[in-house]
Protein backbone atom coordinates (compact mmCIF):
# COMPACT_ATOMS: atom_id res chain seq x y z
CA UNK A 1 0.00 0.00 0.00
CA UNK A 2 2.80 2.65 1.08
CA UNK A 3 4.21 2.08 -2.41
CA UNK A 4 1.05 3.22 -4.03
CA UNK A 5 0.95 5.75 -2.59
CA UNK A 6 4.45 6.67 -3.33
CA UNK A 7 3.55 6.23 -7.03
CA UNK A 8 0.15 8.04 -6.85
CA UNK A 9 2.51 11.35 -4.83
CA UNK A 10 5.19 11.47 -7.52
CA UNK A 11 2.62 11.40 -10.17
CA UNK A 12 0.97 13.97 -8.70
CA UNK A 13 3.96 16.22 -8.25
CA UNK A 14 4.86 15.65 -12.15
CA UNK A 15 1.64 16.49 -12.59
CA UNK A 16 1.47 19.49 -10.94
CA UNK A 17 4.47 20.63 -12.07
CA UNK A 18 3.70 22.91 -15.33
CA UNK A 19 5.93 23.86 -18.34
CA UNK A 20 6.52 27.34 -19.85
CA UNK A 21 5.60 27.50 -23.27
CA UNK A 22 8.24 27.04 -26.47
CA UNK A 23 9.02 30.55 -27.47
CA UNK A 24 10.40 28.74 -31.00
CA UNK A 25 7.35 27.60 -31.92
CA UNK A 26 8.31 24.21 -32.21
CA UNK A 27 6.26 21.22 -30.71
CA UNK A 28 7.45 18.85 -27.77
CA UNK A 29 7.86 15.29 -29.25
CA UNK A 30 5.20 14.03 -26.67
CA UNK A 31 6.95 9.73 -27.19
CA UNK A 32 10.25 11.31 -25.95
CA UNK A 33 8.28 12.52 -22.88
CA UNK A 34 6.63 10.07 -22.26
CA UNK A 35 9.89 7.77 -22.29
CA UNK A 36 11.63 10.30 -20.49
CA UNK A 37 9.03 10.12 -17.93
CA UNK A 38 8.73 6.11 -17.75
CA UNK A 39 12.63 5.82 -17.15
CA UNK A 40 12.52 8.29 -14.59
CA UNK A 41 10.15 6.39 -13.12
CA UNK A 42 11.50 2.84 -13.55
CA UNK A 43 15.45 4.29 -12.40
CA UNK A 44 13.63 4.60 -9.21
CA UNK A 45 15.62 7.60 -8.19
CA UNK A 46 14.26 9.63 -5.49
CA UNK A 47 15.86 12.91 -6.36
CA UNK A 48 14.53 12.51 -9.41
CA UNK A 49 11.09 11.60 -9.16
CA UNK A 50 8.61 14.28 -9.48
CA UNK A 51 10.79 16.62 -11.74
CA UNK A 52 10.16 17.10 -14.93
CA UNK A 53 12.33 15.39 -17.40
CA UNK A 54 14.12 17.72 -19.85
CA UNK A 55 12.29 15.63 -22.94
CA UNK A 56 9.60 17.19 -21.54
CA UNK A 57 9.92 20.39 -21.74
CA UNK A 58 6.77 22.73 -23.93
CA UNK A 59 4.84 19.57 -22.56
CA UNK A 60 1.44 20.95 -21.57
CA UNK A 61 0.06 20.26 -17.76
CA UNK A 62 -3.09 17.93 -19.14
CA UNK A 63 -0.58 15.82 -21.39
CA UNK A 64 1.31 15.19 -18.56
CA UNK A 65 -1.65 14.25 -16.23
CA UNK A 66 -2.63 12.10 -18.58
CA UNK A 67 0.65 9.99 -18.67
CA UNK A 68 1.06 9.92 -15.44
CA UNK A 69 -2.22 8.51 -15.47
CA UNK A 70 -0.78 5.59 -18.05
CA UNK A 71 2.37 5.37 -16.37
CA UNK A 72 0.40 4.62 -12.96
CA UNK A 73 -2.14 2.30 -14.72
CA UNK A 74 0.80 0.16 -16.05
CA UNK A 75 2.47 -0.14 -13.18
CA UNK A 76 0.02 -1.05 -10.78
CA UNK A 77 -1.59 -4.05 -13.12
CA UNK A 78 1.87 -5.53 -13.29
Amino acid sequence: MRTRTAITAVLLALAATTAACSSSGDKPDLAACKAAMEKQYNDGKKSEQGKRPDACDGVDTKTMSQYDQEIFDDQTTK
